[in-house]
């Protein structure tokens, strides 16, 4: 091999290492080596799963005690898992999960692991229409409630801290009303902390059975 060959290698090959070299601080190192705090993170979504099958159950009877239209439910619901929403691990049960494109009725139920519990209405096209009488009645409920709205942007936005949703109690009927007969979804939420944990079931029934309550007659 020539000299200038040999060096022509030399720095590919030093160039090649710097690239290969993982950097990482001591707190992530003191992470990387300890397989224990993944196993228990593992461990609290497969608390928090079991949790949601517990309060997919009941709410499957509160379904049954009230009017939603029987095209809505025949899919079941659904619980799915995720590592990655927005860099952050995330449970969600949908139910009713109506998912078509255009035509949505569903209720997210979500676990967003570091920021928040969740409860969200989704509607859109004919169940926009036909549940919206029923939002406007309940217009001034809702109002006195923690809600919020989004009606514009991505539809699959479900961060509520997001500037997309906006609370409830800053709209004025006549906003909402022209919201719900011209916007082309609507999403109504209510979130509650993480610091909640211990009492999360009991608050996210209390959501869904608001919200099923309120667009349960008629729709």
């Amino acid at each position: 091999m020539s000299l200038s060959n040999f060096f022509t290698c030399l720095i590919v090959y030093l160039y090649l290492m710097q690239l290969a070299k993982i950097s990482l601080s001591p707190q992530h190192i003191k992470l990387v080596t300890n397989a224990g705090w993944i196993l228990t993170k593992n461990e609290i979504l497969l608390h928090i799963k079991k949790a949601f099958e517990e309060l997919y159950n009941w709410q499957q009877l509160t379904i049954q005690s009230r009017a939603l239209p029987a095209d809505v439910l025949k899919p079941g619901g659904k619980i799915s898992r995720g590592e990655n929403y927005l860099g952050l691990p995330w449970i969600v049960l949908d139910n009713p999960r109506h998912f078509i494109k255009g035509n949505i009725f569903a209720v997210r139920t979500l676990f967003w692991w570091g920021r928040f519990f969740s409860t969200t209405l989704h509607l859109s096209g004919l169940w926009q229409q036909k549940a919206g009488q029923q939002l406007l009645n309940a217009f001034e409920i809702l109002q006195k409630e923690p809600l919020k709205i989004c009606y514009s942007g991505d539809e699959w936005v479900h961060d509520i801290n997001n500037s997309s949703y906006l609370p409830i109690e800053s709209i004025d009927r006549e906003r909402f009303e022209t919201i719900i007969k011209e916007a082309p979804f609507i999403k109504i939420a209510i979130q509650t902390s993480i610091n909640n944990i211990e009492n999360a079931i009991e608050i996210l029934m209390q959501q869904f059975e608001f919200i099923v309550t309120i667009i349960g007659d008629g729709s």
